[in-house]
């Protein structure tokens, strides 16, 4: 098989090229053509004498090629000559020359992203000024979204235009959109309100995956369900578990000394009475929302997940922001008097935990070496109950202290 230029490969070339929005940001910025050439590989003089009839057929279908079915010269070609004692001069294609944007897209069949590019560029001037700019620079995302560009636009000047920190995204209101818009072409939106909406309409600390709080609309409530222990001055005496937005939640004051942070829902619903306590049900990283209760502040606060890697993790980021917090049944005990429990961990994590102590470190970083076998996980719910149970015994003995009042000398 011969390695020779053909006219696919030079499109395939240019196509490459076209693809990273070079021509077309030109073309947008009205920047004067260069010409484009592309070197051809044609036969060497050895190869025609060795291969002739292979050589003859490969010129002819590259002549043809290179011209369209009526005969105009798809780009210009310069010729070398090949002289050989036996076969005389011969000319080959050395190189191609493409002389102009217009045939440029003619040759590889971009000219409706022009026409695209021109209509986007029409509507985004007529619409929102601000973002030409951004269409010139990426020319292409802009025409792949050409049949939705007038939506996107919509969307644009609509949040633009409000004040959003009141709204919730459902509250968008353009004829045509919904919320499921805005989700479908977040990122994009992103990229174009970024241009468009002056700093403090952005919230740098999200990323476009939380839309709602990077430009700074309402986001959806966080919730806290929990426990009542015992019963609660704020609430009527009956209920036993409620669930509240969790800034309303801080709003109160409960009048629990402990407060117990448990991941597994079944386990969260049975867990014991403890006297001056409540239950939180945790579900995992969703915990970064009791950060904002102020009151956690000067309680006791006490953890327990999975023994694995992500367990752990989730103690390190709980104790990042309240330093109290402590652990019980994250440890080498409870580990090893559970084995026939153990499962596999799906996808363990082994980032650096700098707020674990000393002994829950240990136990992390024997996880993450399988120190005990492959990703061991001992999940909350297969620990024995007695052994919840046992673990308790300290605030149930602190709690029968303060309820039994001291003997007289």
């Amino acid at each position: 098989m011969t390695s020779w230029t053909n006219v696919n490969d030079l499109i395939a070339t240019l196509r490459k090229r076209w693809a990273t929005g070079r021509y077309l940001s030109d073309y947008a910025r009205n920047v004067p053509w260069t010409p484009i050439e592309l070197p051809v590989k044609a036969p060497s003089a050895s190869e025609l004498l060795d291969q002739f009839d292979d050589a003859v057929r490969w010129a002819e279908v590259f002549q043809r090629d290179s011209h369209t079915g009526g005969g105009a010269a798809r780009f210009e070609v310069t010729y070398r000559t090949l002289k050989s004692k036996n076969l005389g001069s011969n000319s080959v294609p050395a190189q191609v020359r493409i002389e102009s944007f217009t045939q440029l897209c003619a040759l590889i069949g971009t000219q409706r992203d022009v026409r695209s590019l021109d209509e986007i560029l029409n509507q985004t001037n007529a619409t929102i000024p601000s973002l030409v700019p951004w269409v010139v620079t990426h020319p292409l995302s802009a025409v792949e979204h050409q049949g939705i560009w007038r939506d996107l636009l919509a969307t644009v000047t609509w949040i633009a235009t409000n004040d959003t920190e009141a709204l919730y995204l459902r509250q968008i209101d353009v004829e045509g959109l919904d919320t499921k818009f805005v989700d479908r072409h977040r990122k994009l939106l992103d990229e174009l309100l970024t241009t468009v909406l002056p700093e403090h309409r952005i919230d740098p600390d999200f990323s476009a995956a939380d839309f709602a709080r990077r430009f700074r609309f309402r986001p959806k409530p966080a919730y806290t369900r929990l426990r009542l222990l015992n019963p609660q001055p704020a609430f009527p005496k009956h209920l036993s578990e409620i669930t509240l937005r969790t800034e309303e939640l801080a709003a109160l004051e409960l009048d629990a000394d402990t407060v117990f942070v448990i991941e597994n829902e079944i386990t969260y619903l049975a867990f014991p009475a403890v006297l001056n306590s409540v239950v939180i049900f945790g579900s995992g990283f969703s915990l970064a929302a009791l950060r904002d209760i102020p009151w956690m502040d000067s309680r006791e606060i006490v953890y327990w997940g999975d023994i694995d890697t992500h367990g752990f993790d989730i103690l390190n980021r709980l104790r990042a922001r309240f330093e109290s917090v402590h652990s019980i049944m994250m440890d080498h005990h409870t580990l090893l008097a559970h084995p026939r429990q153990w499962v596999t961990e799906p996808s363990p994590t082994n980032r650096a935990l700098t707020n674990l102590n000393d002994a829950e470190g240990a136990l992390y970083h024997d996880l993450i070496e399988d120190r005990y076998g492959h990703a061991v996980r001992l999940e909350q719910e297969r620990v024995r109950f007695s052994w919840l149970q046992q673990a308790l015994e300290p605030w149930r003995k602190c709690a029968s202290k303060m309820a039994t009042p001291d003997s007289p000398d």
